[in-house]
């Protein structure tokens, strides 16, 4: 009894791929025919901002609450460095979220993000791979037919050519031959 299996044409390995360079065309297409409107960033000082909220109004200003001063993000790192301010302490984008708990969120995100993306790759390519077997069995069941009909056709030659030399030699009962009969009593 074979397994009941799911048959999904469309959702190989390859199927897959495709479906998800589809959906990141399609957001990326959407993001592009649509771009939401981005507040005008402000031209005032990040040093002259005395509040968070407003510190973080515009994208160039980091907010530390070690000190409850507003500075300049410092680009050329990634992460601001402890003596601008310590990650703890540090917000950008959002009062609420420091840059720990932000990285520890982006870092399982993307976690996530990929194991869902490895999981379903292997699914769909284990999925694929289970109809192989089927093909190679029938592959084998065909080259055993193909081995079996040689095989027969062999066989049914040299029936012929033993029953040839049996009538030579007269070892066969032949029904043209009248005396076969008395001959083989």
């Amino acid at each position: 009894m074979k397994k009941s299996q799911i048959n999904l044409k469309f959702l190989t390995c390859d199927g897959f791929v495709l479906l998800l360079s589809s959906v990141l065309i399609i957001q990326a297409a959407n993001a592009n025919a649509n771009p939401s409107p981005s507040p005008a960033p402000l031209t005032q000082p990040c040093d002259s901002l005395s509040s968070c909220d407003s510190c973080l109004k515009n994208v160039s200003c980091l907010w530390c609450y070690t000190n409850n001063t507003c500075t300049v993000y410092p680009v050329s790192h990634l992460l601001p460095p402890a003596s601008v301010c310590k990650l703890s302490q540090a917000r950008w984008g959002v009062c609420l979220v420091n840059f720990e708990a932000l990285i520890i969120a982006m870092a399982v995100l993307v976690g996530v993000l990929l194991l869902a993306i490895t999981v379903c790759c292997c699914c769909c390519c284990h999925c694929g791979q289970s109809s192989r077997p089927d093909r190679i069995e029938e592959e084998i069941a065909r080259k055993r037919e193909k081995h079996r009909q040689v095989s027969d056709d062999r066989r049914a030659e040299r029936r012929a050519r033993h029953d040839d030399i049996r009538k030579k030699y007269g070892l066969i009962s032949d029904s043209d031959h009248p005396y076969s009969k008395f001959e083989n009593e």
